[in-house]
């Protein structure tokens, strides 16, 4: 015997399992009825995930204990039981088995299971395997297990054609069917219709529109049973129900070409569930129809197609439909077709406007919709924004309410039937500007239904712009800035030389020696313009490199003292410690005297500067220096103007110095800022450090 899947071969002769019939042409025909199995498994968190996804064809439906799988047996025609035997041994399964019907049953054993044989499996039992082999071997035993059902079925029916005459099975049709008139109760009956149908003009949620249909069907007939099933994406499944077991409901499932679909769909009439019958199609129904557990079904029909189906079981005192109750059941079908589309159509309605709502909210640009009414009908969150309007206030009000000229625009559009597009203009007191698209609106004949403006502020595009003017003049005047220094520095050099040479000869005349000085003050100036323009009109490459920062400091103190005039002080102070920066030495210390030279400029004789630095300590710590001055006019109001190195052509020289020290501060990646600090005017770097010691610690930066 091997062991890992058995399944028990069919007896019998070729005779008994004939493969096709022409006078029977149900046999052999493709299988389409719905499925349900159950798994009877104590191992939640591996084998039931695993046999529901190997088996994802079929409804399968996991039990966790035997006195479950029986309650549902007992309730539900199942189409096969698979039983884990880990968790209930045989012995234990041994008179529930014996009591099923033959080939009803697959167990999944472990490899140490059963190995005495199989001569003891009761014949309800098809076939077992190993826990293992459940991915490989499963699908395949339970089509064998269902084949082998299908096959015994249609030989029953075959046997059963050769016995019955013609008229014996006849099926009834609904005027054979032994269906009472009323005795009396019509006025309830209208007084059902008359509630549901007003029901479904006022109710958009389907949860409560299941609940008055199932209300009203109860005030006509009390069933034992009912449930609605709605077709979705192909196969019908249960939406709602009374009677039936939620979990059990949950897996069951039609598809659109199952038998009993495909009859209703065909007929659109009410159908019973088959007694007698020599066709496949009946007998596929009547399974259908025990497994949903119903005796009747209706079909919900929208335009001519199935969308639903509606199934009721027999009344709670056994007594048959009256023929009337059924005509009402099937018209509350109707109108549950029709309500049941209104409300799928209302919620993607809903679902559509939520979503176009989002869209126009998430949206960079302003967006301002009117109707032919000349009234706002959309005002989203970035027009509010933009035009400092809240949306409650400008949607309802006429176009008038908008700032000249979006009402006028607008207008235009929504009148005249003008376009805007790329339309540039200054809107609200504070002439923001803006870039403007206009557009119409039409209805599905084409009639102008409403106007709508998209707009954005587009005032960092302008000031992109004038940035963009500006750094192109400024090339061009910095190539100007070049040649002229170019040409100015090469007879300037002969001068100072000959004017040294003069000096030395002529020592003893002292008009001579006035004016040898006064030409030899006037070079140096002119050279240390020249010197600038070179320095701001061409690109240098700085020899960065660990310096100390007080060193330079240091340097730059003594450097500036020894440059500006007497009729100034300056000083310089730190409280940090040794600090570390990646420094161009000889660029940084005139940047510091480029910004003193500017103080001196600014200020009155005797003016006081003071230079002091701190450490700011964080994620990257930096450095801030501070030069000082008491006197002259607040710097925070001419900022602008003194980084603008062309503002002032009469003070050329002294204009260059703080965008030089900027552009110099800038290339060691750090920043200058223009401020007042409690009535100081204050010119304040900050650089990024290498390292700060302090007394006990060291800290790294950038």
């Amino acid at each position: 015997m091997t062991w890992g899947l058995y399944s028990r071969t069919l007896h019998g002769s070729a005779a008994e399992f004939p493969s096709c019939s022409t006078n029977l042409p149900w046999v052999c025909t493709k299988r389409d009825e719905m499925k349900l199995l159950a798994f009877l498994s104590k191992n939640d968190d591996l084998l039931i995930p695993r046999v529901k996804g190997t088996l994802n064809a079929y409804s399968v439906y996991p039990l966790r204990t035997l006195e479950e799988l029986e309650e549902l047996y007992s309730n539900i025609p199942l189409s096969l039981m698979i039983i884990d035997t880990a968790a209930y041994s045989l012995s234990a399964l041994d008179e529930f088995l014996h009591g099923l019907d033959d080939d009803t049953v697959l167990l999944i054993t472990s490899g140490a299971e059963n190995r005495g044989g199989t001569e003891r499996l009761p014949k309800s039992v098809y076939g077992f395997l190993d826990v293992d082999s459940v991915r490989e071997e499963l699908p395949g035993l339970v089509r064998q297990a269902l084949e082998r059902q299908m096959l015994k079925s249609e030989i029953r029916l075959l046997k059963q054609s050769k016995h019955i005459s013609p008229e014996q099975v006849r099926k009834k049709s609904d005027a054979d069917r032994p269906l009472r008139e009323s005795p009396g109760g019509r006025y309830l009956h209208e007084k059902v219709l008359v509630h549901f149908a007003r029901m479904l003009t006022v109710n958009f949620d389907m949860h409560k529109l299941f609940n008055c249909f199932m209300d009203s069907v109860m005030e006509i007939a009390r069933v034992g049973r009912m449930s609605v099933m709605l077709k979705d994406k192909g196969e019908f499944y249960v939406k709602t129900q009374y009677g039936l077991d939620p979990a059990v409901a949950e897996h069951l499932a039609l598809k659109k070409d199952s038998a009993l679909a495909a009859r209703l769909s065909k007929q659109g009439r009410i159908l019973h569930k088959p007694e007698k019958f020599d066709d496949r199609q009946s007998a596929l129904i009547r399974d259908e129809m025990e497994l949903l557990q119903c005796s009747v079904s209706f079909p919900i029909i929208y335009k001519g197609k199935l969308i639903g189906i509606f199934n009721i079981d027999d009344k709670i005192t056994e007594e048959p439909f009256y023929r009337e109750e059924l005509e009402i059941i099937y018209v509350l079908c109707n109108y549950l077709a029709a309500a049941v589309k209104d409300v799928d159509l209302y919620h993607q309605i809903m679902y559509q406007k939520e979503f176009t709502k989002n869209i126009v909210s998430g949206m960079n640009s302003g967006m301002i919709v009117a109707g032919r009414d000349e009234r706002i009908n959309v005002f989203n969150p970035q027009a509010s924004e933009i035009l400092n309007i809240e949306s409650s206030r400008a949607v309802g009000s006429h176009l008038s309410s908008l700032p000249s000229p979006l009402g006028d625009i607008l207008l235009e559009t929504l009148i005249d039937g003008t376009v805007y597009s790329r339309h540039e203009a200054n809107v609200g007191p504070d002439k923001t500007p803006l870039g403007i698209n206009s557009y119409r609106l039409f209805d599905e004949t084409k009639n102008p239904v409403g106007a709508g403006i998209v707009f954005n502020d587009i005032s960092h595009c302008r000031k992109l712009e004038e940035q963009s003017r500006r750094t192109a003049k400024l090339q061009a005047v910095n190539e100007l800035m070049a040649k002229i220094a170019h040409e100015v520095r090469n007879p300037l050099t002969s001068i100072q030389t000959y004017t040294q040479l003069l000096n030395e000869k002529y020592a003893d005349d002292e008009l001579h020696e006035f004016y040898i000085s006064a030409v030899t003050q006037s070079i140096d100036r002119l050279d240390n313009l020249i010197d600038k323009l070179v320095t701001f009109s061409t690109t240098q490459e700085y020899s960065l490199k660990k310096e100390s920062l007080g060193e330079i400091f240091n340097e730059a103190v003594h450097y500036a003292l020894k440059k500006l005039p007497a009729t100034h002080k300056l000083s310089y102070q730190s409280d940090n410690g040794f600090c570390t920066i990646n420094a161009d030495r000889k660029n940084l210390i005139k940047a510091f005297y480029y910004l003193a030279e500017s103080i001196v400029e600014m200020t009155p004789d005797g003016a006081f500067i003071k230079m002091q630095s701190s450490v700011s300590e964080g994620e990257f710590p930096v450095v801030e220096v501070a030069m000082k001055s008491v006197g002259g006019e607040s710097v925070t109001e001419a900022k602008d103007e003194l980084t603008d190195p062309f503002l002032d052509m009469n003070h050329l020289g002294s204009g260059l110095n703080v965008p030089l020290c900027q552009k110099i501060i800038e290339k060691h990646g750090g920043t200058l800022e223009i401020r007042n600090d409690n009535g100081l005017n204050a010119f304040v770097v900050t650089l990024p450090l290498l390292n700060i010691s302090v007394p006990g610690e060291q800290k790294s930066g950038r």
